[in-house]
């Protein structure tokens, strides 16, 4: 790890003696006592699972995808599904956004009491939603997505003029109509225009098969055909003056060509995670976020690790690296000792097998080791907290 403002004790290399510190990041004393690059430990701070969020770091990435888009004319409609908080939100509002999309009704209201306007629910329109709606576009433009007939027959009902997008599928397979089916556009399209308040605005595509891409140039044939099919529905009803939303972090964050979009809207970019890192869409010093867990106990034989954090903290979502499955990574561990994974998750156990020797003769029960998760957006909803690197709690 790269030291910045962190409060709290950090371990001596060489006695395993602790110090107490308030560390400055251009003070090179911590260095110069014997300190190395391992871990902090926060045993009275945080005694369970936390979940760290570096906020320079994303903050960050925030402008990076904000210039972004100002670089190549496009509006910025970022997902909050990724983190999920007011107050992160509200980092948002310093690069200019006001316009915001989320993936649930309770998310929208979540939101709108934020002081939110202007939000896009960008999942399939239920049905029992309908009040729900109703009760949100009294005092806020609220956005939905169709990808159905059927769906329309139940906004008969809305009591205010409502945008509603077409969800495009380009090939992801999640949701949508296919983009090689304009038969199927056009009936929504005419069907949407009978229904009162209900205003056709364009398209949506989240681009979601760039995150089964097998390299950088699977990803970009991704990305070129999702761009070719929006630009061709655009042209075909190009009468009905159709916007077009696309995003998907990967794309989002690695393309340079989005002609034919107005707007882009990826989410997970807030703070990255090691899947977005091993396809390419980050750099390992981008994630923004990582889950802080005490080890609870040492098995020399196996030189294996067990940490309180498993299912409930990361998920169950997986990677395979370096021939091993991976549910998290100890964060920038120094002295090439090599990477360490948490290769085996339960509830609440966490397995580290076949530690690298210098690793595991350096770690103490009762240490706090910090993970990298695989899944970010998993991760944090099932957290629900933040724990700043300067000691700050956030919801």
């Amino acid at each position: 790890m790269d030291f910045r403002s962190y409060h709290g004790q950090i371990c001596l290399s060489d006695d395993r003696k602790t110090a107490q510190f308030t560390h400055n990041p251009a003070d090179s004393s911590v260095r110069q006592a014997g300190f190395v690059q391992i871990w902090v430990k926060l045993r009275i701070m945080h005694p369970r699972p936390t979940l760290l969020l570096d906020k320079t770091k994303c903050l960050a990435n925030i402008e990076r995808m904000a210039r972004k888009a100002e670089r190549h004319g496009l509006g910025f409609r970022p997902h909050f599904k990724t983190h999920q908080s007011a107050v992160i939100g509200e980092w948002f509002r310093e690069f200019g956004i006001s316009a915001i999309t989320v993936s649930s009704f309770s998310m929208a209201e979540y939101f709108a009491a934020a002081g939110w306007k202007d939000i896009l629910v960008a999942f399939p329109f239920n049905p029992a939603d309908l009040d729900r709606l109703n009760r949100l576009s009294e005092h806020h433009a609220v956005s939905i997505l169709v990808d159905s007939l059927e769906t329309l027959q139940s906004l008969g009902k809305i009591r205010r003029r409502t945008p509603c997008y077409i969800d495009i599928d380009t090939g992801y397979g999640r949701t949508g109509v296919r983009s090689d089916d304009p038969d199927q556009v056009e009936r929504i399209i005419k069907r949407s225009g009978a229904v009162v308040n209900l205003d056709f605005a364009g398209f949506y595509c989240h681009a979601g098969d760039s995150y089964r891409a097998g390299g950088e140039a699977e990803r970009d044939e991704i990305h070129r055909k999702a761009l070719s099919d929006l630009r061709a529905l655009r042209e075909q009803f190009r009468r009905s003056d159709p916007q077009v939303l696309y995003g998907d972090t990967p794309n989002c964050s690695t393309q340079e060509d989005f002609e034919g979009i107005d707007t882009i809207t990826p989410g997970n970019f807030v703070f990255y995670d090691l899947f977005q890192c091993s396809i390419g869409s980050c750099r390992e010093e981008e994630i923004a976020v990582t889950v802080e867990c005490p080890v609870a106990s040492k098995y020399p034989g196996e030189r294996k690790v067990l940490i309180h954090g498993g299912a409930v903290h990361f998920s169950k979502e997986a990677l395979q690296l370096d021939g091993t499955t991976v549910f998290g990574k100890v964060a920038a561990f120094g002295n090439g000792a090599g990477p360490v994974y948490l290769s085996e998750i339960s509830q609440e156990h966490g397995i580290l097998r076949n530690c690298p020797a210098e690793f595991f003769d350096r770690v103490r029960i009762g240490d706090m080791l910090r993970f990298l998760p695989v899944h970010s957006c998993l991760t944090a909803n099932l957290m629900g907290g933040y724990v700043t690197t300067d000691g700050k709690q956030i919801g």
